[in-house]
């Protein structure tokens, strides 16, 4: 048999074959369902264009669903992009109007149906696929995150539960757990699908450019809009929660990443994302933004001394109070830039929408003081008098924390706030632990998410609305997944391979 002394390891002799298996690279050849991928897209791409000739947008967007569940079996992680890219798809397509008032619009019922679909064929390619490694799924689960989101998804269905014991409307409940189901179920198809912290990058990536682009769509329809108009036109849509949270990603790539490209890539992202929430009007979001990119900093200079965080708070305080004296000057402008400047730079006594999510966080309050362990459960409605409309019943809340105590009550609150902070703790920790590279760019790209989400959480229930709960769900898990794969790197001593996909064993 054929052999060779490796250098540096003179009573080291290994067999030929042996050692050419341990460096070639890891090309795992095509099977099953993946062997069809030309006939596929084909297949796919025919079958779009005749439902949409035939059946409109509304039969299109179901078929692209349907097609994305099909290949979940072939490739999970890529489901998980790709269901991100269907929601920006609707939102951009598909939205005739703005989802407010007590009626849901008519387009909820198909994006609902395709979102249903698409999540159908993940649970489906968890449990059946080949691509899953259970082994490795079953050491994640084990995590306190995952624990802590099982007993999350335990209450929903017990709030769904007291929901129909105290008769709220069936549709209502039904509705209401498949937003609230959507967080845990796409986590634990997170925890199986996604392999190494190369995976996460990759997600990262799709989903930050199909937002970007999305976005990038938003901003010229709406500023061709204002300008032609000579005022300033806004359209309300759930974008301005994935346009917040791709320039969250955008932000981390900036200040983490150290090739050139990716920064430059960041800074057109994180511009596209700011363009579109601004034009779009969504206080909350470019609020939310702002404030998650600032804790992002306060994470980065917390290992560099007291004198770069004194220096970068002076900064910050000096650039806050710059931008309140500029903004004065905004207000006195006409025209666009004026329009603006009125919609974000508010006085709170004055403004009717703050005043109409108080009132109605005063009836919710009131509610939770009734039935403070598990509320009034899923599908139950909030009656309030907002300043302007009258008289308003809703069975949402303008609030997130509000609509986990309504729904869920303080059970429910506590144990989403333990998920939040195992979380939050998670990936501070594993961040500080890293190398300077690709994953500690990744894991700060998800800590961003987080705290985006947990600000954001403030204007609406983004962690359990179907529109978003999905996205949310999937960067909770990649922390796990990345703190995992972290740790079987340092238990293999091949913490160097991490920035080249290195995990992709584990």
């Amino acid at each position: 048999m054929s052999s060779i002394a490796i250098q540096g390891r003179p009573t080291t002799r290994l067999p030929l074959a042996q050692v050419c298996e341990k460096s070639a690279p890891a090309m795992p050849m095509p099977s099953g369902i993946q062997l069809l991928r030309p006939v596929y897209w084909i297949t796919a791409g025919i079958a779009a264009g005749v439902a949409f000739h035939f059946g409109g947008i509304e039969a299109l967007s179901i078929t692209l669903a349907a097609l994305i569940a099909l290949w979940s079996f072939a490739e999970p992680k890529a489901s998980l992009g790709n269901a991100v890219v269907f929601m920006i798809f609707l939102f951009v397509f598909f939205q005739r109007e703005a989802p407010l008032g007590e009626e849901l619009p008519e387009e909820f019922f198909y994006w609902g149906s395709g979102l249903a679909l698409i999540t159908a064929g993940l649970c489906a390619a968890s449990l059946f696929s080949r691509k899953v490694d259970w082994c490795l799924a079953r050491r994640r689960l084990r995590h306190p995150a995952s624990l802590a989101m099982l007993t999350m998804l335990i209450v929903t269905l017990t709030a769904a539960a007291n929901g129909l014991f105290l008769g709220n409307q069936p549709f209502a409940v039904a509705r209401q757990v498949f937003g609230c189901a959507l967080l845990p179920v796409y986590y634990f198809a997170t925890i199986a699908a996604l392999r190494s912290s190369q995976d996460v990058d990759r997600w990262l990536i799709w989903v930050t450019w199909a937002v970007t682009l999305g976005a990038l769509w938003y901003a010229q329809k709406l500023s061709a809009i204002s300008l032609s108009r000579g005022v300033y036109f806004r359209e309300q849509s759930p974008l301005t929660t994935y346009a917040g949270a791709a320039g969250v990603i955008a932000f981390a790539a900036i200040i983490e990443q150290r090739g050139v490209w990716r920064r430059l890539q960041g800074v057109t992202q994180l511009a596209a994302a700011a363009a579109a929430i601004l034009l779009m009007g969504n206080r909350a979001a470019l609020a939310s933004l702002i404030v998650a990119c600032g804790l992002l900093v306060v994470v980065q200079i917390s290992r560099r001394g007291l004198v770069a965080a004194t220096l970068a708070t002076i900064i910050v305080a000096g650039s806050i109070g710059t931008a309140f004296s500029y903004g004065d000057r905004l207000l006195e402008r006409r025209g666009l830039g004026g329009d603006i400047a009125r919609r974000f730079i508010i006085k709170v006594s004055d403004d009717r929408s703050f005043q109409g999510r108080m009132a109605q966080m005063e009836a919710v309050m009131a509610t939770v003081r009734q039935r403070p362990v598990l509320g009034a459960g899923l599908g139950s409605e909030t009656k309030f008098l907002a300043p302007v409309e009258g008289r308003v019943r809703v069975t949402s809340v303008d609030n997130g924390w509000g609509y986990v105590m309504l729904k869920m009550g303080l059970l429910g609150l506590a144990t989403f706030l333990v998920l939040l902070l195992v979380s939050l703790l998670e990936s501070v920790r594993r961040l500080l632990d890293f190398p300077a590279g690709i994953v500690r760019a990744s894991m700060m790209a998800l800590l961003g998410i987080l705290l985006y989400g947990i600000v954001v959480f403030w204007s609406g229930p983004a962690f359990l609305h179907f529109t978003s709960a999905g996205f949310f769900g999937t960067g909770l898990a990649g922390i796990v997944v990345l703190s995992e794969s972290h740790l079987a790197a340092v238990s293999r001593g091949d913490l160097n391979q991490e920035d080249r996909g290195g995990y992709a064993r584990d």
